[in-house]
């Protein structure tokens, strides 16, 4: 894998007014094999209790479904997934792994609405821009039916920067979280829950978990 120089604070451009950062894409078109070879077995976390939340067979989209980890346990549980990621070289890793098409959609290019029971976002929205997250949040509220559920994981307690492969990271705060969720759509409930982890490549991070649910 080509390693970058680190740079822990926000220098340049970062993003297009369209809730996406190129260089950022671009790390995820270069390096995707490596990065699903990392850890290709490791479901997040956080997900096996969400699905608790959901009707049988409930209709998910999943933004951001990286090598396919996740959705291949969603599938195995009978959900209707459909998967989504902003880079072609990703969704074709999930392709292979799971037999199935993957739709190359960035999140700016999400129009549905009110198409599905959950929207799910595990370690994908963390990479928007924080000044074009709420417009992110916003459509994926949209695309949730009513009293539907969303998941998201964002890496916390920090500034948002890049990191020393180059990706840019908006580093939710839970009181950020809290203002941009609010204000993307009207919400029955917003939770947030920290807890300590790893990140992909196995360095220490801290995560924020959000889980909402849609007003009815």
């Amino acid at each position: 894998m080509t390693i970058r120089a680190m740079r822990p604070c926000l220098r340049g451009k970062v993003g297009t007014m369209n809730g996406f950062d190129p260089e950022t894409l671009e790390f995820y078109a270069a390096e995707a094999a490596t990065y699903v070879a990392c850890r290709p077995d490791d479901v997040n976390p956080e997900l096996p209790a969400f699905l608790e939340l959901l009707p049988v067979g409930a209709r998910i989209l999943e933004l951001g479904c990286g090598g396919g980890t996740d959705a291949e346990y969603m599938i195995a549980k009978g959900f209707d997934v459909e998967l989504t990621d902003g880079v072609a070289e990703m969704a074709a890793q999930a392709e292979a792994r799971l037999g199935r098409s993957v739709k190359v959609m960035r999140f700016d290019e999400l129009d549905a609405v009110e198409a599905y029971d959950a929207v799910i976002a595990c370690a994908s929205l963390l990479h928007v821009p924080l000044e074009e997250l709420t417009a992110i949040l916003a459509r994926t509220w949209r695309a949730l039916k009513p009293a539907g559920w969303h998941l998201a994981t964002y890496k916390t307690a920090g500034a948002q920067g890049r990191d020393e492969h180059g990706r840019y990271y908006n580093y939710l705060s839970g009181d950020e979280a809290d203002r941009q969720y609010r204000k993307a759509g009207a919400w029955a409930s917003i939770n947030f829950r920290e807890r300590a982890g790893i990140g992909y490549f196995s360095a220490p991070a801290q995560w924020l978990e959000v889980v909402a649910q849609k007003r009815a």
